[in-house]
């Protein structure tokens, strides 16, 4: 496990989704919504988002914290973003 994923394990995410094509962190927010960070590995994008479990509510954009985002920026490094 990375230093970046440790980091945003302790802010309460899981690494759902690993692949060639992406990796996704997601962390229960309430009982309906997640918030996910989604790292798209081919195009090099970063995507943060409310997903609802409800078909009547539209997915939104996720607020970062400080501690997320250098959790992130953390990660994007560790993926040689930069």
């Amino acid at each position: 496990m990375s230093e970046a994923d440790k980091k945003l394990f302790e802010l309460g995410f899981t690494k759902e989704i690993e692949n060639k094509r992406r990796i996704d962190f997601c962390s229960k927010h309430f009982i309906s919504e997640t918030n996910i960070i989604s790292f798209d590995l081919k195009r090099k994008q970063l995507e943060c988002f409310i997903e609802s479990d409800s078909p009547f509510t539209p997915n939104e954009p996720y607020k970062l914290n400080l501690e997320e985002l250098k959790a992130i920026t953390l990660k994007c490094s560790e993926l040689g973003w930069w």
